[in-house]
């Protein structure tokens, strides 16, 4: 994260124990960034602050004190949780979200970057191609949730840039691992990865390191909302044996298994063109890299 080093700005991350905040955590720290930690469990890093961000004094407090000038909200609950538990985990994540824009109000010229979903083109036809400006209808809880808090933030908080993340994939510790992931462990312990039903279902995959240089240019763009896909439109079966192919494994399909649902392909033209430049990798050179 040069770019945040030359600027010399001051970083607050949300969620710095999760799978995506713990990166970032991270590339700070070997950056020798100036940051601040928080999640609502034990981080025992530097500069890390354990408490509910529900508690909207404290969170307050924190945000006062550290001065941020890029503040990363990763914390949230998982697409599953969502499943299983609409209505708590769509209450804590918009008490947290409310109490975060409650202390920004008071702090200026502070860019909030607000991690959302692909899950908010559910609902849409599985052939479209979808961009920012696609009228949305959401079937799945995520897709709902995260749909609404950004909006919610944007209304809020003039100064938002929410990235609308796809399917992320690579090397560190998942709370709930991706199909990636899963791929990869079943082929090292078992040699082989076994599919349900065709493998028909696609999957518009980003890298870590992508989702890192995309939350570092988010920094440095006008705000609103802004697509963070690769360029592939892969089906299940075809990253099966990609993965096969490397680690040496058989491809098993379960045809009585029923697929998961595939979302739209997702432009991301317009996250480019802010950029100036391609920053996705390839899924090959990204798997290769994940593998070493």
């Amino acid at each position: 994260m040069k770019k945040l080093k030359k600027e010399n700005r001051k970083v607050l991350v949300t969620g710095a124990y999760g799978y995506i905040g713990s990166w970032v955590a991270k590339e700070l720290g070997e950056n020798d960034i100036e940051s601040c930690l928080i999640d609502k469990v034990s981080l025992d890093l530097p500069n890390s602050h354990q408490f509910d961000l529900r508690d909207s004094q404290k969170t307050l407090d924190c945000v006062e004190q550290f001065k941020p000038d890029l503040f990363i909200h990763c914390a949230t609950h998982s697409a599953l949780a969502y499943q299983q538990h609409f209505a708590d985990s769509f209450r804590e994540d918009c008490e947290i979200l409310t109490s975060i824009l409650a202390a920004l109000s008071k702090r200026s010229h502070c860019r909030f970057v607000y991690l959302s979903s692909s899950y908010v083109y559910s609902g849409l036809p599985e052939k479209t191609v979808v961009n920012e400006e696609s009228p949305l209808k959401p079937i799945h809880n995520f897709g709902v949730a995260k749909s609404f808090f950004e909006q919610f933030a944007l209304k809020q908080y003039s100064d938002t840039v929410a990235l609308r993340l796809f399917s992320v994939f690579g090397p560190g510790n998942y709370l709930f691992p991706n199909s990636v992931h899963n791929m990869i462990q079943e082929c090292r312990e078992t040699g082989r990865v076994t599919i349900w039903g065709e493998g028909k279902r696609k999957m518009q995959y980003v890298f870590i390191r992508d989702v890192l240089k995309a939350i570092e240019e988010a920094c440095f763009l006008e705000p609103g909302i802004y697509n963070v896909g690769g360029n592939e439109y892969l089906s299940v079966a075809e990253t099966a044996k990609n993965i096969a192919a490397l680690l040496n494994a058989d491809v098993v399909f379960v045809k009585d298994k029923k697929e998961g649902e595939t979302l739209p392909f997702g432009d991301n033209a317009k996250f480019k063109q802010a950029c100036g430049k391609d920053c996705f990798t390839s899924f090959e050179e990204a798997l290769k890299e994940y593998l070493a």
